[in-house]
């Protein structure tokens, strides 16, 4: 499966157009990571911000269509990816996240791929 995203670069920012399936996807996995043990350092590992930071980002996302600086960007990519690394079995992921693994890495990658087309930020 390929994802794709409707990216537009809006001087600083991205504006980013989800699908609501995406949006749930990556609201679920930034809960997953918020919700993971070693508090604050062990989330500013993963996705270079701390809890209240994700909720942030977290609530950026109530709808589809969204403005969101690189590093938010980066912070969306993190959570995709960690839970995908972090929860052992396809099994797991689905009851804890609602989607497939599949469909997560799907979008990471279409996160880096359509953000770089829209162009650097400078």
């Amino acid at each position: 499966m390929k994802a794709s995203l409707r990216v537009m670069r809006e001087g600083q920012h991205y504006l980013v157009r989800f699908t609501e399936p995406q949006r749930d996807l990556v609201r679920e996995t930034l809960l997953f990571v918020k919700d993971r043990t070693g508090g604050n350092i062990a989330s500013m590992l993963r996705t270079g911000v701390d809890r209240a930071r994700l909720d942030q980002v977290r609530e950026k996302l109530s709808g589809c269509e969204v403005m969101l600086s690189a590093a938010e960007v980066h912070v969306l990519f993190s959570a995709l990816v960690t839970a995908v690394v972090e929860i052992r079995t396809e099994q797991e992921f689905f009851t804890r996240v609602g989607f497939f693994k599949e469909q997560a890495v799907s979008l990471a990658n279409a996160l880096v791929r359509d953000i770089a087309s829209a162009g650097d930020p400078g």
